[in-house]
């Protein structure tokens, strides 16, 4: 587990750092970084206060966003608290970021609530319904960080 402030020496921009498997500790890592550069505009969609673990097909990450920045990535550890879960095949992660790094955004078929609400492809898990709910009251900041893969050099393998 890191924390974020720890990667900040290894900041750098996207075209000085190697790309990193979109699969990985270090891809969040990056958009955490990339997600710092652009303060203003977390501060503007608000604070956030939310443990999300994202499940890529059987691997899972726990990110953690207080305030206006996401402060811890780490691989998931069973019993480690998250208030919900976001899951998806690898293969269908691997569709939303790339289209996010292609695009820097998301068009209506790509963005998180309308893909968990789709209900096919992407679930939203969890045991506590108010855990549930910080995923729809912070979506637009979980959205804008999830665009940051326009910022970071990602491979798709």
């Amino acid at each position: 587990m890191s924390t974020v402030s720890e990667v900040e020496d290894r900041e750098k921009t996207p075209r000085e750092t190697p790309p990193v498997d979109f699969d990985s500790v270090a891809f969040f890592e990056q958009l955490a970084a990339s997600a710092r550069t652009h303060f203003e505009r977390y501060r503007k969609l608000g604070m956030t206060d939310i443990a999300l673990c994202v499940k890529i097909g059987d691997n899972a990450y726990r990110l953690v966003f207080e305030d206006y920045e996401c402060i811890e990535v780490a691989a998931y550890e069973p019993g480690s608290h998250v208030d919900c879960v976001l899951a998806a095949s690898k293969d269908d992660w691997h569709e939303l970021l790339s289209h996010l790094a292609s695009r820097s955004s998301a068009d209506a078929a790509h963005t998180l609530n309308s893909l968990v609400l789709a209900g096919d492809r992407f679930r939203l898990e969890g045991d506590d319904q108010l855990g549930l709910d910080k995923f729809y009251r912070y979506n637009a900041t979980l959205q804008s960080f999830f665009e940051e893969t326009s910022h970071v050099r990602v491979q798709f393998h």
